[in-house]
């Protein structure tokens, strides 16, 4: 479930992306007015090219992420973390609507050493303090994820949780939820609920977890390059045209 705000985000990306691409083309045509640097316009057309795709392409959403049984290790472990970027809003829905739930978000920051509190042997429930612990996720598959992600190896994580407060999904509805920002790349979110009593009633397996990535390129950051590219075109072609 995306947001307004990050369609605008996205389509803010797109227009500033196809705009640099637009420039790096003109840039090319000027330079290839000189033989000696035709191949700097080949070089060009390809980044062009390269941008356009870049800015079309958006990092995977997760939308409608499912109730995972918590006695279930292998279907839980299946599939692999989506990627985001922090700070972003994102909706679960565990395929259920009681309302006496409670929502809460586990956050894993990877540790290059072994100093975290969720390391080799230990179980990430019994450190976060929830009950009735259960396999899923085990550090292994941890590790795992964060290499597939990043390609850091964790020597242990951080973990802790917050509350996001009491779960007004439905079946099919999920809930937004806005991840918090600042965090290191490799960040992993899992998502899970308690009932009434406290008690762990349902986690998002590893291919409804979140797992931040490097982030993209901000459209203004992009729309400043874009400028300097059209800049360095005007400058070739008045050279060109003394010459």
């Amino acid at each position: 479930m995306i947001t307004k705000g990050l369609f605008v985000y996205r389509k803010a990306r797109i227009l500033a992306g196809s705009g640099m691409a637009i420039a790096i083309f003109g840039v090319s045509l000027y330079l290839c007015r000189n033989v000696r640097v035709c191949m700097i316009r080949k070089a060009l057309v390809v980044l062009a090219l390269a941008i356009v795709a870049l800015c079309y392409s958006a990092p995977a959403m997760a939308d409608n992420i499912h109730l995972c049984d918590i006695n279930q290790f292998t279907t839980c472990n299946a599939g692999n973390a989506i990627q985001v970027q922090s700070g972003t809003t994102q909706a679960w829905a565990f395929g259920t609507a009681n309302s006496s739930e409670t929502l809460y978000i586990a956050v894993l920051t990877p540790n290059a050493g072994t100093g975290g509190n969720f390391t080799s042997g230990s179980n990430l429930w019994a450190v976060l303090g929830i009950s009735p612990t259960q396999v899923f996720p085990n550090f292994a598959s941890t590790v795992s994820q964060e290499q597939l992600a990043t390609g850091m190896t964790a020597g242990s994580f951080n973990a802790s949780y917050f509350a996001v407060g009491g779960w007004t999904g439905s079946v099919t509805l999920g809930q937004s939820v806005t991840l918090p920002g600042g965090l290191p790349i490799g960040t992993i979110f899992i998502a899970f609920l308690t009932d009434s009593s406290g008690n762990l009633v349902a986690v998002s397996p590893w291919s409804s977890s979140l797992i931040t990535v490097a982030s993209a390129p901000e459209p203004s950051s992009m729309l400043l390059l874009g400028t300097g590219l059209l800049a360095l075109g005007g400058f070739a072609r008045r050279r060109f045209a003394k010459s």
